[in-house]
């Protein structure tokens, strides 16, 4: 067991937050027949005959029967998958097809980049601001579904961009026009396999990190905001998820259809993946007199870390210099991992990576503390 250092010395004062374990066994009432731990792929493109003004999808798509194909097929074995089409201003409506089946899902998706939505370029774009020209938003579900910010530094680390930084990005996120607020956003991609596919491109490495830090920036900032992980590109050989860019997926314990899924990504029950697999009680949580007990699991030794974002001593007494965001890690490789924080902590976030491949890691959905406060949830 970890015991981390207390975030601030006030345990003893009224939490302002109840908090929450996503992965806590539901009552029996709750799930429904079938729920299991589904693998699914939320971020592939398809050329569907949908609007042939789409030149992005007409070139660089899979059809829709082959997208199904391919991600039930090796290397993937897929339950689900979210495609997605690349929609211009004149048709900003227009989703991929969606699908059920008794043993697969197609999520209908689309994915609007700001940058090319005037026919293929950019004059006002969809989302107003100065910040937002290089925004793509990606969402999953066409009725009751979600959205979540694509790459959010693929044009600061991978294909450079002028206005295209995360600092950009995050400022659109922090203050939304009237269209992005709309979207309901919940989260971003933590891993993109295009972007790391694609490093060679950038001016800086999108590996070791990957979107990590944009994920925590925005977590200090208060806002709730869930961690993706996705492929983002058009089903490639083998060699190359072995090789180069590490296979994105999600994994969410549901159902296996379209409704349940997306209700279970909006409450957070899933984690992303680039290849470590988790326990199927991935996370659990106790507390006794304000202090909480976290044991994370997997399904093999893995080398855990936690980011956790320390509370505001009231009494002015801490540290001033001393750093918000808090890097713990487990003192060895281990299947299983416990931690124990006390105090007004804010957050904390849990990944795993493989002992054979750092780019093979699993991200838990951040556990929100007694300290958090909303600023504003995406």
């Amino acid at each position: 067991m970890t015991r981390a250092v207390p975030t601030s010395p006030s345990a003893a004062r009224p939490a302002a937050h109840r908090v929450h374990n996503p992965y806590a066994p539901l009552s029996e009432s709750e799930p429904q027949p079938g729920t299991r731990w589904l693998k699914g792929n939320i971020h592939v493109h398809t050329r569907e005959a949908l609007d042939e003004s789409i030149s992005m999808d007409r070139i660089h798509g899979e059809d829709h029967d082959e997208v199904i194909r391919r991600s039930q097929a090796a290397p993937f074995h897929f339950d689900f998958v979210c495609t997605s089409v690349h929609p211009y201003l004149n048709n900003i409506e227009l989703f991929s097809r969606g699908e059920q089946r008794d043993d697969f899902v197609v999520i209908p998706g689309r994915e609007i980049q700001n940058d090319t939505i005037d026919d293929g370029g950019y004059l006002d774009g969809y989302f107003a601001g100065e910040h937002s020209k290089y925004l793509h938003v990606l969402s999953m579900g066409k009725v009751g579904g979600l959205s979540i910010c694509a790459h959010p530094n693929f044009f600061e680390t991978t294909r450079p961009r002028e206005g295209g930084e995360w600092t950009q990005i995050k400022k659109t996120l922090l203050n939304p026009c009237a269209r992005l607020a709309e979207m309901n956003i919940m989260g971003m991609d933590v891993y993109n396999g295009l972007s790391i596919l694609e490093e060679h491109m950038g001016a800086r490495p999108y590996a070791p990190h990957m979107a990590e830090p944009c994920w925590d920036d925005l977590l200090c900032e208060g806002v709730r905001c869930a961690g993706f992980a996705g492929n983002d590109e058009f089903y490639r050989e083998q060699y190359v998820y072995e090789n180069y860019a590490p296979l994105g997926f999600i994994m969410v314990a549901a159902a296996l259809n379209e409704a349940d899924i997306l209700r279970n990504v909006k409450r957070n029950r899933f984690y992303a993946s680039t290849g470590v697999m988790l326990a199927d009680t991935p996370l659990a949580m106790s507390e006794q007199q304000g202090r909480y007990t976290l044991r994370v699991s997997a399904q093999g030794k893995v080398k855990w870390k936690a980011m956790v974002q320390r509370g505001v001593d009231p009494t002015g007494a801490g540290e001033p210099d001393a750093p918000q965001l808090i890097e713990i890690t487990a003192p060895t490789a281990a299947a299983e991992w416990e931690l124990e924080l006390d105090g007004d902590w804010k957050y904390v976030r849990f990944q795993a990576e493989s002992l054979d491949n750092s780019l093979h890691r699993a991200w838990l959905q951040p556990i929100y503390g007694p300290g958090w406060v909303d600023y504003k949830t995406l």
